[in-house]
């Protein structure tokens, strides 16, 4: 038993190759953000800002490795471990100037950016969760052991990236060049979360090596600063645990939603071209299908399966993506078929005499008229009349809009008229379920429904 004991305490200690004063005066002396480190920082903001803006990992990557924000963040954790009033007073300092860089930055390329939009990169900052904050924590434990080595290992720069503490920063200066508040506070949230427990892990493993302290605190005011610690954590961590609620509930919808259309559909699947789900009251599957295999009727007979699958206060939406069915499948490739004899004919046309062009011309021209007549509008109108029976009048059109702040963009104006007889509550969701039908259906974005009297 001794032997396991020995083995199992051999394998978690810290103090082989601890190096205490080598790692304060590291910390004390790299916590400023001035001169080097303050245009290293610039720099990072930049290229940071550019990785977001272009939705490119690797380039935040590269911009996270030579970041030199971790250092007054180590400083806090390192100043409160030992009772550095000194230290924690010029870290908190460099820290908030380190912020008012970041922030002076980024929200100056975005505002001459001319991108400018939101990005998958910039969203999944906006979202923070417990499991940020497991990985901040974990991540300044890493930092602070590495840091505390004789033989300096090359964890920095893996720590930096694993807390993304700078990337949150960038997007902070995005909603405010853009005035989405939103997005603004949650990634700053981000931001202070990582920085907070990144200073928390580096605080507790300074006490648990038992580094020298400047001036030995009584058992009372001990006891204190630990309350307030963990109060605080707790009070900063609430908001995560429900922001992580809303990205689990979410992820569970999705996963039981495919179960629902797998095994709903059954050999059906292969007449399905995609399916989402948007939420709301009632929750709506939205299928879309090819072909008369799946029908309107499927809808009805859905609310069974869709209890069964726990999707409780859902409905399911068929919409069907054209009028094809497998006759007309065969008779379309027959037709693409003929399509490509013609062009065949059309190249070796085009290498007889000239007086084979007006057969050139008139093949050209077939082509041309084949490939073109998509009959979309034609095939939306009856799918808009068979699933809102009291539609009078509808209406698709392009259009330019301006809010006269900004230049003039591209959209879309829908034009609907409905039964007299219709509650308004009903209308007000009608009209946003055509809205979601027309964006996925014709493909259009920047909707502007206008209802006619």
């Amino acid at each position: 038993m001794s032997r396991v004991t020995h083995f199992f305490r051999d394998l978690t200690n810290l103090t082989d190759g601890l190096d205490k004063e080598g790692t304060i005066y590291e910390i004390k002396n790299n916590k400023r953000i001035r001169g080097a480190n303050a245009w290293m920082l610039m720099c990072s903001i930049v290229i940071a800002s550019l990785g977001l803006d272009l939705n490119s990992p690797a380039i935040i990557i590269g911009a996270m490795l030579i970041s030199p924000l971790m250092a007054p963040i180590l400083g806090v954790g390192l100043g409160v471990g030992i009772a550095d009033i000194q230290t924690i007073r010029i870290s908190l300092q460099h820290f908030g100037i380190a912020i008012a860089i970041a922030l002076v930055t980024s929200t100056l390329y975005f505002l001459v950016s001319p991108l400018g939009q939101i990005t998958s990169e910039i969203l999944s900052r906006t979202s923070p969760t417990l499991l940020d904050v497991l990985v901040a924590f974990f991540g300044g434990v890493a930092g602070i052991i590495s840091s505390s080595r004789k033989d300096k290992s090359n964890a920095i720069p893996g720590v930096a990236i694993a807390t993304a503490l700078m990337p949150p920063l960038c997007v902070t200066g995005f909603g405010l060049a853009t005035g989405n508040w939103q997005i603004m506070l949650n990634s700053f949230y981000l931001f202070f979360l990582n920085s907070f427990f990144v200073a928390m892990a580096t605080y507790i493993i300074v006490r648990y090596l038992k580094f020298p302290t400047i001036k030995r605190p009584d058992e009372k005011g001990r006891m204190r600063g630990i309350l307030f610690a963990a109060i605080f954590s707790i009070v900063l961590i609430v908001p995560s645990v429900f922001i992580l609620k809303d990205v689990y509930d979410e992820a569970r919808m999705k996963r039981q939603a495919s179960v629902f259309v797998n095994s709903y559909f059954g050999d059906r699947k292969k007449y399905i071209d995609g399916w989402e789900i948007f939420k709301g009251d009632p929750n709506r599957i939205m299928v879309k299908v090819y072909g008369n295999v799946i029908k309107y009727a499927d809808t009805i007979n859905a609310h069974t399966a869709l209890e069964a699958a726990n999707l409780h206060n859902t409905v399911l939406e068929i919409l069907p993506t054209s009028e094809i069915d497998l006759e007309r499948i065969e008779k379309l490739s027959a037709e693409v078929e003929g399509i490509s004899r013609m062009n065949e004919q059309l190249m070796e046309a085009r290498k007889q005499r000239s007086r084979q062009d007006i057969m050139i011309d008139s093949l050209q021209g077939y082509i041309s008229q084949i490939q073109s007549d998509s009959f979309l509008f034609r095939q939306v109108r009856e799918e808009i009349q068979l699933l809102f029976p009291d539609l009078r009048y509808f209406g698709v059109g392009e259009a330019e809009m301006t809010d006269f702040d900004t230049t003039a963009e591209k959209g879309s104006v829908l034009f609907v008229q409905w039964d007299e007889r219709v509650p308004s509550n009903k209308i007000k969701e009608s009209e946003t379920r055509i809205k979601d039908y027309i964006r996925i259906r014709m493909n259009k974005d920047n909707i502007v429904l206008l209802r006619k009297p």
